[in-house]
């Protein structure tokens, strides 16, 4: 006899090892579930709606660790996590559904939590989130913080058929500078930047286009053209319900990105009490504000924000939780060429591509990269290890 630990990353590794035993097909899926940990962080929860759900999931044997004043029967709110596993959160679902004091939405909550869906839209494509996505960045700004910006139309069209042909899914481009201390450029600059390349890509391009901007007039001008996402670095706080309507109508994709300050002082000192936290608070509610206006589920992204308003360790952080905002759409993991790379391990691009890595690794959806080329192939090496 030989006993051994399981590793268990996903339902597939699951159900694999269920299968492996000969068990009845009626229970694999069942089983499987099971051996699927599936903690959930609950926050600012009601006391006795907290006493209330520690007592269901021990029913259903799970657990719930709760602050001592819930335990002491104290009015009030805290935060608690619910130690669980796929069977237990589904039988959790049925049991609050009917309870009181915000124990309905907890179970409504649980549901979004669990879906797998990976299929999202932008305008009349879809991308499919199954493996993730590179998008393959184009910088029309000469003061682009990576060194590799572009003037010339024809160049642009050179550099995101080259992406194509690499393997990138999304091409990404921008206008205008948000690199830290950078400062605003107006909507006619960045249109003049912009226009010109964007038609030219269109010509020969087959995947979607995202465009960079915040502003509704570069969006209209990009979205009349054919573009296909605004990637919205400031969530819809600048451009705001007529940005949202525009977006809403042509069905775009929409990225909504954090970013605590402006880009000309995000990086002076920036602070939180729990990074990830009030990162997913912001994210929730931009994705709310953009919902109320008309845009669809399946056409909204989020990006945590590497690098803007964060230090180092906010940025690993949120790089290591980067799965926890899969809840709120597709997730864009944008570290390539971010100075905190640079700080932990140089400028050499293996360190660059070691960082998409790890983005991927850890859940993001899309990889927003500099290097195509060689971030498909590390890709490729990820999901050939998922697949065994």
């Amino acid at each position: 006899m030989i006993v051994r630990k399981a590793i268990i990353n996903n339902l597939k590794d699951a159900l694999e090892l269920t299968k492996k035993t000969g068990s009845s097909s009626i229970v694999h899926e069942y089983l499987a579930q099971k051996g699927i940990n599936f903690p959930v962080i609950i926050e600012q929860i009601d006391n006795r709606a907290a006493n209330i759900l520690k007592q269901e999931a021990i029913s259903v044997g799970a657990d719930v660790s709760v602050s001592q004043d819930v335990s002491r029967f104290k009015k009030g709110f805290s935060d608690i996590v619910l130690f669980a596993n796929l069977t237990q959160i589904l039988k959790l679902f049925d049991k609050l559904k009917m309870q009181p004091f915000g124990l309905k939405e907890v179970a409504l909550n649980f549901k979004q939590l669990i879906n797998n869906k990976k299929v999202f839209k932008c305008r009349d494509k879809s991308l499919d989130f199954s493996c993730p996505i590179v998008m393959g960045i184009v910088n029309m700004d000469p003061d682009s913080f990576s060194g590799d910006g572009l003037t010339c139309p024809d160049k642009a069209q050179r550099q995101a058929l080259e992406f194509e042909e690499c393997g990138a899914g999304i091409i990404d481009i921008g206008a205008e500078s948000s690199r830290p201390g950078s400062n605003f450029v107006d909507a006619k600059t960045e249109i003049k930047r912009l226009i010109p390349a964007l038609k030219k890509i269109k010509k020969k391009l087959k995947i979607p286009i995202s465009i960079d901007t915040y502003k509704y007039e570069t969006a209209k001008a990009a979205l009349d053209e054919g573009a296909d996402i605004i990637n919205d670095i400031f969530a819809l706080r600048v451009g705001k319900e007529k940005l949202a309507k525009l977006i809403a109508n042509v069905k775009a994709g929409l990225i909504l990105m954090h970013m605590k300050g402006l880009p000309k002082n995000m990086q002076k000192s920036p602070k939180y009490k729990d990074c990830t936290s009030e990162v997913f608070k912001f994210l929730l509610d931009r994705r709310n504000y953009a919902l109320n206006f008309g845009i669809q589920e399946e056409c909204i992204f989020v990006d945590p924000g590497a690098g803007f308003g964060k230090t180092v360790e906010h940025n690993l952080e949120l790089i290591k939780n980067i799965r926890t905002f899969s809840s709120l759409g597709a997730v864009v993991g944008a570290v390539s060429r971010k100075r905190f790379v640079k700080a932990l391990s140089g400028e050499d691009k293996t360190s660059f591509v070691v960082a998409n890595f790890l983005t991927a690794f850890c859940g993001a959806d899309i990889l927003r990269v500099h290097d195509v080329k060689e971030t498909v192939n590390v890709l490729k090496m990820i999901q050939a290890f998922k697949g065994v």
